[in-house]
């Protein structure tokens, strides 16, 4: 199947109503689990790589090679998504390498900055012909390879404003929850958002902490794509902690099946099976 771009696939979900995946990956064991899982389930979802991502991967462009690589042989829509990139250059970077999917996140700049390089980041993406994910407000909590600070949440005034300057694609919004496994939903908060942004897709980070009931108001309430990290790397740790010989990979069998299962669940409480 072609490798499905963030566009696409935030339409699709703004008329169904649902919200789609983006499950960031560290390893190729990882990646393998949550596509089978996407499989199973028939859903489209964000094949996702942040900066620490990438760095335990070999670097952005063996990233892109290998995510390509995967979305393509898949059965279902897969973007591959550069998550959380701190440069514009990094940005650029992605674009190379041959990411279908691309955000820059300046929540932790000054306003001002964040304004100015999100839309240097908009203009690459645009020539590109990629959509383009930007952060205003800021998630905390603790996440390898993601840049954090004490929450600030995202306040609707303000991101109005942002997204008019910018013309971004989608905006992950804090509305309280947290990087790692952490955080609940403002659904208060999200309400007004919505209102405000008339339409732009909503993406919600720090998904792996949030209970079952709080993520499927959030979905109700206009959030679409939602992203999982923290809960997939500590599947991974756990089903191969007890790993003993000399043969590796009935382990990473393992964790790459406790990861699919994960992310099984993740599906479902989103609305996504049966998308694709």
């Amino acid at each position: 199947m072609p490798l499905a771009g963030a566009i696409e696939l935030l339409v699709a979900a703004e008329r169904g109503g649902y919200a789609v995946p983006g499950f960031n990956v560290s390893n190729l064991e990882m990646a393998i689990g949550v596509i089978a899982a996407a499989e199973a389930k028939r859903a489209p979802m964000f094949l996702q790589f942040n900066p620490g991502n990438l760095d335990h991967f070999g670097g952005v462009e063996l990233a892109g090679v290998v995510g390509r690589a995967l979305a393509a042989r898949a059965t279902v829509p897969i973007a591959v998504h550069l998550d959380h990139a701190p440069t514009v250059a990094l940005v650029r970077q992605a674009i190379r390498a041959g990411f279908t999917s691309l955000m820059f996140d300046g929540s932790t700049f000054p306003l001002e900055r964040n304004r100015r390089e999100t839309m240097l980041a908009y203009a690459a993406a645009q020539e590109a012909r990629l959509g383009l994910e930007a952060e205003l407000g800021h998630v905390g909590g603790r996440e390898p390879g993601v840049r954090t600070s004490e929450m600030a949440l995202t306040d609707p005034e303000s991101a109005a404003r942002f997204v008019l300057d910018t013309r971004v694609d989608s905006l992950a919004v804090s509305v309280g929850t947290a990087h790692g496994l952490a955080g609940e939903v403002r659904l208060d908060l999200l309400q007004e958002l919505r209102a405000a942004m008339r339409g732009l897709p909503l993406v919600l980070h720090g998904g792996s902490g949030v209970t079952p009931r709080d993520l499927r108001a959030a979905v109700l309430g206009g959030i679409r794509k939602v992203n999982i990290g923290t809960e997939i790397h500590a599947a991974f740790t756990r089903a191969i902690a007890g790993a003993s010989g000399n043969d590796p990979r009935p382990a990473l069998r393992a964790g790459r099946d406790a990861v699919a299962a994960v992310a099984a669940e993740r599906i479902d409480l989103l609305g996504a099976a049966l998308r694709a």
